[in-house]
């Protein structure tokens, strides 16, 4: 073999080594990986708030549904009431009114199996439940209408429960479940800062002979 062949070859053989060991430095790596790590946080970032929105939309389905309940409920007593003495008292919850339009919160019924606490899924408890309800009766007309049969009371539902990532402060102390705070905790500012809340109202009458 003559030595120029010789040299040739082994200009070819360094070549081909030098294209087989290339390759990306790690400063390339180093940044493939910060885009990469840029975007699935973007991701997983989209994905909680998407999660944080749904359940809030199911929590205000269920808290609509509730306070329909319990104007249905108003309106279904509303059938005992009529012109004759003490006839409310035959009623469960707007008996339980104060006669002042102020928000009260109503006892459970172990008879109607109804209250002011909810689970998660909106059916009602006795204790500890998600959702908390409190009423609020007006009266539209005065005595002297509901003594001739023609009373009439606005009703108001409020349906509330927990916020998530509520912000602590010394004067203020998140329940374990809000109907552990008292109607006029609630609303005050302190208080209503730490729910979301659904309002509902009606009307109801007595009943005309």
């Amino acid at each position: 073999m003559s030595r120029a062949l010789a040299a040739r070859l082994r200009r070819r053989r360094a070549r081909a080594g030098g294209q087989g060991s290339a390759g990306y430095t790690a400063v390339e790596v180093l940044m493939s990986l910060s885009v990469l790590a840029v975007g699935v946080i973007g991701v997983f970032s989209m994905e909680k708030v998407t999660i944080s929105s749904n359940v809030h939309a199911k929590n205000l389905s269920i808290a609509t549904h509730i306070a329909q309940g319990w104007l249905g409920m108003l309106e279904a007593e509303a059938t005992l009431w009529d012109a004759t003495p003490n006839s409310l008292s035959r009623t469960t919850f707007l008996a339980a009114a104060t006669g002042q339009p102020t928000w009260f919160r109503p006892t459970f019924s172990g008879g109607a199996r109804f209250g002011p606490e909810f689970d998660e899924l909106g059916n009602p408890v006795a204790r500890d439940g998600r959702f908390c309800v409190d009423l609020r009766v007006s009266p539209v007309n005065g005595a002297s209408a509901q003594a001739e049969g023609n009373g009439m009371s606005r009703v108001e539902a409020r349906v509330y429960w927990l916020r998530d990532g509520v912000v602590l402060t010394p004067a203020v102390t998140v329940p374990a479940f809000p109907c552990q705070m008292l109607p006029v905790q609630v609303s005050l500012e302190s208080g209503s800062s730490l729910f979301h809340f659904v309002y509902l109202s009606g009307a109801v009458r007595q009943v005309v002979p």
